[in-house]
């Protein structure tokens, strides 16, 4: 049975390549970098489930969501909305959230990769006996010791929660800076709106005082001709 493909569209090349290893194996894993050039590879490699961040340039998951149910190969896809900004989905898309499933970052790989089969229907292996072990046996001392594979596993964990993390904490400060911003533009652009007010009272002023003073040349002018006239 041919592996089912996975689309991961998101700007952060960590976490593509987090993504990418923690389905490794279990799914064929394509990339994009961003919504434009993801709808792109959606149409012409037909996902069976695109995994979608939601926070990126040009499109936005939203956005690119949109653009994606337009295609008829697409229009069924399931997708996975990431994003560790959950308030700014349910802007775009009140909750409860229709038309797609969300997975708020951090996450780790057991629920990722639950949340795939759920979508596409798969049943999860059931290992066998001996793989579900997770000590070894020391026989010297009866003593369990974590085995090499349970470390690395704790470690890859650990690896990727550190990297959502991140990406969580740069999103998080992205978002307040283009707050304040967006609020320090509005102050500006009201300051100028006044500005402008004022500057348009003191050119009606100024306009006023000329024609007074063009008033009074022309009359002194009037008086010295018919000063000129009586001598």
């Amino acid at each position: 049975m041919a592996e089912k493909k996975v689309l991961v569209i998101d700007d952060s090349i960590m976490i593509r390549k987090m993504v990418k290893s923690i389905l490794s194996g279990k799914f064929e894993v394509i990339e994009a970098s961003d919504g434009k050039l993801g709808l792109e590879v959606a149409r012409n490699s037909s996902p069976d489930l695109i995994l979608l961040d939601f926070v990126m340039p040009k499109y936005n998951g939203y956005q690119t969501l949109q653009a994606l149910r337009r295609f008829d190969n697409l229009r069924d896809t399931p997708v996975i909305m990431i994003s560790g900004l959950r308030e700014q989905v349910a802007e775009h898309v009140p909750e409860p959230f229709v038309g797609f499933d969300f997975l708020e970052k951090p996450f780790d790989a057991d629920t990722l990769i639950d949340r795939i089969n759920n979508l596409l229907h798969i049943s999860a292996d059931v290992p066998e006996p001996v793989a579900v072990s997770t000590y070894s046996v020391n026989a010297a001392n009866g003593h369990g010791e974590p085995s090499m594979q349970v470390l690395l596993d704790k470690f890859n964990a650990t690896e990727h929660m550190l990297i959502q993390g991140i990406e969580g904490v740069i999103q998080r400060e992205v978002a307040v800076r283009v707050a304040n911003l967006t609020t320090m533009v509005a102050d500006q652009q009201k300051k100028i709106a006044i500005l402008e007010q004022q500057l348009g009272k003191v050119t009606n002023n100024m306009e006023n005082q000329n024609k007074y003073l063009v008033f009074l040349v022309n009359g002194v002018k009037s008086i010295q001709a018919s000063l000129k006239k009586s001598q």
